[in-house]
């Protein structure tokens, strides 16, 4: 999601910005960011960038987001996919995601908002949204850079590479490995820290491996 952020962010930006100011705003490394504006490439979005003193990067400033460029299926799978994670995630209902789709099309999302209020009611218990916590953001830097983690517990400490994030009914859990592959419940960490030590190795993703796990 943070991806759209920053399209919504350049889209709005009458100017020139930086990859340090970007990785500023969103609080996250300038490699992160450059990672972020690659994929933007891919997608095909028209990133320029300039070089020297006054350089910086911005979109072509005849770029539109276009209409067009969704089916109507696709447009109501999209905001039924974000009303969704909006309720499960917090930090993506204080972005007003949603609400930055209604500048592409307007009554379009309303409508389908509309019905989706009506017909989908979403009642999670706010123990088990998603947390956004001092801890996600130290594990989030560690899978953005591939390092190592110290996760402490009440009774242990162990040092793991982070692989990615489960969510399952019990709560949200980090898919991890140190010697053998765990899932751990972000719930019972009381404190997190980068160790800074690097791990490129291939891993078993979460898919292959659920039935050989150690749950903590």
């Amino acid at each position: 999601m943070r991806i759209l952020e920053i399209l919504f962010y350049l889209l709005k930006c009458n100017s020139k910005t930086t990859i340090g100011e970007l990785a500023r705003i969103f609080k996250v490394s300038e490699k992160t960011i450059g990672r972020d504006l690659d994929k933007l490439s891919v997608l095909g979005i028209p990133i320029i960038s300039y070089r020297g003193v006054n350089g910086g990067i911005e979109i072509d400033k005849n770029y539109v987001i276009a209409k067009y460029v969704l089916t109507e299926s696709d447009y109501k799978n999209l905001i039924l996919s974000l009303y969704i994670a909006e309720n499960i995630v917090g930090s993506l209902k204080k972005s007003d995601l949603i609400d930055k789709f209604k500048l592409i099309n307007n009554d379009g999302c309303n409508e389908i908002l509309s019905k989706l209020e009506k017909r989908f009611i979403i009642d999670f218990d706010e123990k088990k949204r998603i947390p956004e916590n001092d801890i996600c953001k130290v594990i989030d830097e560690a899978l953005d850079n591939k390092s190592f983690i110290k996760l402490e517990f009440k009774e242990e400490n162990i040092e793991v590479f982070p692989i990615c994030y489960v969510l399952k009914r019990e709560g949200l859990y980090l898919y991890c490995y140190n010697e053998e592959y765990r899932l751990v419940l972000i719930d019972n960490i009381h404190r997190v820290s980068l160790n800074y030590t690097y791990y490129e190795k291939e891993v078993i993703p979460y898919e292959d491996n659920k039935e050989n796990l150690i749950i903590m």
